[in-house]
């Protein structure tokens, strides 16, 4: 599985302020995500995590200000832990259905513009429902080691790492 990212269209940047096109070809709806502060969404409950996940709903989140830091995990993805520390610059995060989510704002909060592709079942009582990761695929899922995305040197960059493997003085 690869994450795409939907790129925008900047149109025009002078100092201080910026002008760009943020729109998702096909979307059917307009979310806007406001994390005040540190905040989780879902909000864990008790010392579970919650995840989004929704099956009539193709997320493309886009961070208008601050960082989000997003975790999705899928069990259906050759690689399915990832965790995307998403700036504005990267563009538009796409969330397939199907995947469970959350995304974390740190203690300056943020602000995230959503623009969904809703398929015609779509019901907002059925698709924002927190829940656990109380199946098997999905806790092994969250087990495995995660795929980091981050903003370095102007592009998108895709880094693994697993503190388990030990580097030999022979290793690259």
């Amino acid at each position: 599985m690869k994450l795409k990212f939907c790129p925008k269209t900047i149109f025009r940047e002078t100092p201080k302020v910026t002008f760009f096109d943020a729109g998702i070809e096909s979307t059917n709806g307009c979310d806007v995500v406001i994390h005040s502060g540190e905040a989780i969404s879902p909000p864990d409950e008790f010392e579970y995590e919650q995840y989004y996940v929704h099956n009539h709903q193709i997320d493309h989140n886009l961070v208008i200000t601050g960082e989000r830091k997003f975790i999705l995990i899928n069990p259906t993805w050759d690689e399915p832990h990832h965790v995307i520390y998403l700036k504005r610059s990267m563009g538009a995060l796409e969330i397939p259905t199907g995947t469970y989510h959350r995304s974390i704002s740190g203690k300056e909060g943020s602000i995230v513009l959503n623009q969904p592709i809703r398929d015609k079942f779509f019901d907002p009582k059925k698709e924002f429902i927190p829940q656990k990761l109380n199946k098997l695929s999905l806790i092994e899922a969250r087990k495995s080691p995660p795929v980091y995305w981050i903003w370095e040197n102007d592009q998108i960059k895709r880094l693994m790492f697993n503190p388990l493997v030990k580097k030999t003085a022979n290793s690259n």
